[in-house]
């Protein structure tokens, strides 16, 4: 038993699939701003926040493993990294490319709208629909924290674990996609036909409005990581925990309409969104991708078995 509990507590920490998508991101991120600083502002500045990112996911992976806190810490640090990944994200949005990308997603839409999905949700609009889409919307800041929390609470940590690993490899697909095909989303591109308020004033509309004055960002449309993200929590839902899922996916069904309706987003993009976030997810249950555990070994136990909190130690590359 000693020996056991001295191996768990001095065993050489290991990067497990999320710290080593983050070390990608900012490292590489950080190469390419070195590279061309001259293509984005204060580029020396985020040079310098992403290497202190990196500095803080190795102190608590190394610090992982000698108290059930730093444990905890270094399990859910993914949380405000998103936003200090995606905030960062729109800030590179001409990194690479010399103007939005928008005009593709306006064309290939005018081909299948009449009128611009978001004007005619617009004409359609009352205070009661805007505040139920607005209760969906709202629900993407706290689907990841609900389902990885379920799955953290009953120490199924393996599931936990591919909710986290799957969330953070479909937002990175999504941010090399911002590199690529910067867009700004119909609030900008058609902000001449939105000449109307949306209407509302219920507490989900005020909530959804004030994060986004405090924390939206111009930018970062095509794909919706926020369609993305509610993907692959409603995705692990329905596989691990049913009753879950049913019970989420109606809010999901509402965050991808309010994405629209709210003038973020175009439909392509929630469209596009969802497949960033179920093609991930997918990937990860499947095993192809993400952090492998000793109990995926041939002769373990059945993948839907629940890890104990010993065997989280155990992971493998």
């Amino acid at each position: 038993m000693l020996n056991s509990a001295q191996r768990i507590l001095h065993a050489p920490p290991s990067a497990n699939f999320t710290d080593r998508v983050y070390y990608a991101w900012f490292l590489g991120t950080s190469v390419c701003l070195a590279v061309r600083p001259h293509r984005v502002e204060h580029a020396w500045l985020l040079v310098g926040i992403n290497l202190v990112a990196c500095l803080l996911i190795s102190g608590l992976q190394h610090l992982a493993l000698r108290s059930v806190v730093w444990q905890f810490l270094h399990d859910w640090y993914p949380l405000p990294a998103f936003i200090v990944c995606f905030e960062e994200v729109s800030r590179l949005s001409f990194l690479f490319r010399d103007g939005w990308q928008d005009h593709y997603l306006l064309a290939f839409e005018a081909k299948l709208f009449a009128t611009p999905p978001t004007v005619w949700l617009g004409q359609h609009g009352s205070p009661w629909i805007t505040e139920l889409v607005e209760a969906g919307y709202f629900s993407y800041f706290v689907l990841t924290m609900i389902v990885g929390g379920r799955f953290y609470a009953t120490k199924h940590f393996r599931a936990f674990r591919q909710v986290i690993d799957a969330t953070v490899f479909s937002y990175l697909l999504c941010y090399l996609f911002f590199l690529a095909f910067p867009t700004e989303g119909p609030a900008h591109t058609l902000a001449g036909l939105h000449n109307f308020p949306i209407p509302g004033g219920g507490p989900f509309h005020w909530m959804v409005r004030l994060i986004q004055k405090n924390a939206g960002v111009h930018g970062n449309a095509f794909p919706s990581v926020h369609v993305a993200g509610a993907t692959v929590a409603l995705f692990f839902a329905w596989r691990y925990a049913p009753k879950l899922g049913a019970v989420l996916t109606p809010l999901v069904i509402l965050l991808c309409v309010g994405a629209v309706y709210d003038r973020y987003h175009y439909v392509s993009d929630v469209v596009a969104g969802a497949g960033f976030g179920l093609v991930p997810a997918w990937m990860v249950s499947r095993g192809w991708v993400g952090t492998r555990w000793k109990a995926d070994l041939p002769g373990s136990e059945p993948a839907h078995s629940r890890v104990s909190s010993a065997e989280r130690y155990t992971q493998t590359p």
